[in-house]
């Protein structure tokens, strides 16, 4: 997926609100985001989560912050592990599981900080996530079930913080059902997104890291990562916008085997999907 006219300002407003956090004074916050325009302004028509990844080095960078966002990680994360037993009921009272599970990942997704348009917070996400998890899903539910049936291999690619002790449940439920997974995640910290070291303190299933980058961008793919993703007996859970945005750009070598799960959080994404804005998705490619 190629930049719109809806990500430059996008992009810019998450660096402002990042810059909110690191920075004290406007001097600085001038500064970051005016680098990051540089760079933008010669990076034209390029992937937007590798643009995003680029004014997330210029924050870090000049911030001397290695992970601007641990705090909002750490509430978020106390946060999902309070509302895990609404995720919990909502499965066990379900007629269909596995659309239950689907949907529990798929509204997770909403736990994301400084989108454009998408307004979240973990004070008030408790209130919204009984409802989130009923809103309308778009995408093909026999087709998923099909490719879930037909392989024993899954390897899940995870977002962020918070959405991932969701993510762990459906995983947990998936190796009940005799699934192979294996998870992948950040080696480094980058937005909100889970990394390798912090999951494997959550779990014990495999975790291997996907790279340092927004999404999953064969630039900067691990080697191990790039063996279960081109492995054709391995299933692709995608999660999220910028692995949406990065994975688009290399799909068709991974069709037959690749879902999409995601809440389409800004317009750019939605029309690339073709749903309304907000919608949730399950879309396999």
């Amino acid at each position: 997926m190629r930049m719109t006219s809806n990500c430059y300002p996008c992009i810019l407003d998450r660096a402002k609100f990042e810059c909110d956090i690191v920075f004290t004074k406007e001097e600085e916050k001038k500064g970051a985001v005016e680098e990051l325009l540089d760079y933008m302004a010669c990076h034209k028509g390029g992937v937007p989560a590798l643009v995003g990844t680029q004014r997330e080095r210029i924050i870090k960078r000049r911030s001397s912050n290695p992970d601007p966002y641990q705090s909002l990680k750490d509430e978020s994360n106390r946060v999902a592990s309070n509302l895990l037993p609404l995720a919990q009921e909502f499965y066990e009272r379900a007629e269909d599981g596995i659309e239950a599970l689907v949907r529990i990942a798929a509204a997770a997704n909403s736990m994301e900080f400084g989108v454009k348009g998408h307004d979240f917070d973990n004070s008030t996400f408790a209130g919204v996530f009984s409802s989130t998890l009923r809103e309308r899903l778009y995408g093909d539910m026999a087709e998923i079930k099909r490719r879930l049936e037909g392989f024993c291999n899954i390897f899940y690619l995870t977002d962020n913080c918070g959405e991932v002790v969701f993510d762990l449940f459906v995983i947990a439920r998936l190796e009940e059902m005799g699934k192979r997974v294996v998870i992948g995640s950040k080696s480094q910290p980058v937005l909100n997104d889970v990394t390798v070291s912090e999951l494997k303190s959550m779990t014990k299933t495999e975790v291997v890291a996907t790279g340092d980058m927004v999404g999953t961008a064969l630039e900067s793919l691990e080697p191990q990562a790039s063996s279960l993703l081109f492995d054709p007996d391995w299933l692709i859970l995608s999660k999220g916008m910028g692995n949406f945005e990065t994975i688009t750009e290399f799909e068709d070598r991974l069709a037959g085997r690749l879902i999409y799960i995601m809440r389409a959080k800004c317009e750019a994404v939605a029309v690339e999907v073709g749903v309304p804005k907000g919608t949730l998705v399950a879309k396999p490619v």
